[in-house]
């Protein structure tokens, strides 16, 4: 992920919607306007092994230039990297690992949209408003299987990416 510097005119210029976005493809980028407008969060280039975020920053940075050049010159104010986290049943996993523990994760990739509910429902389970989290439970943690999880979760993305490549060619 990304964060630029504050640029609110010529980040207007080129971005007219406050409704976060994403490409179409199976290894895409995404992006939404932060801080009323004033700068852009954008985020790809998924991998299951942290990145140096500097080269992460350089990487985002050109992906955001090639799809709005007119925002060449507008600086990275931070970056940073995180581990895909995927489940084997591909659902979130919510819920209370033991007493004043709880857990959100497992987004897939897709923890940009989902993330807030998932602590909403953790937030709603404490506070004892909802019982919402009781439907995840058919989801609990399951083992993922360490460094060989990772290795095919990486090799599947790296797979979704050729694809992209192929995709995009002609």
């Amino acid at each position: 992920m990304l964060v630029t510097e504050s640029a609110p005119q010529r980040i207007r210029q080129v971005i007219r919607t406050t409704d976060a976005v994403s490409d179409n493809r199976r290894a895409g980028d995404y992006y939404r306007c932060v801080a009323d407008g004033e700068r852009i969060l954008w985020g790809g280039k998924i991998t299951t092994r942290i990145s140096d975020p500097r080269d992460l920053a350089e990487r985002l940075r050109r992906a955001m230039v090639a799809t709005y050049p007119q925002l060449e010159g507008v600086k990275v104010e931070a970056a940073w990297s995180g581990l895909m986290s995927y489940a084997r049943h591909l659902m979130p996993q919510i819920g209370r690992l033991q007493p004043g523990v709880w857990y959100s994760t497992g987004f897939g990739g897709h923890g940009m949209n989902t993330t807030a509910i998932g602590g909403k429902i953790v937030a709603e389970a404490i506070t004892g408003e909802s019982d919402r989290i009781r439907l995840f439970a058919p989801f609990g943690l399951l083992s993922t299987f360490g460094p060989l999880g990772r290795a095919a979760v990486q090799l599947a993305y790296w797979s979704m990416q050729a694809q992209d490549w192929w995709q995009e060619r002609g």
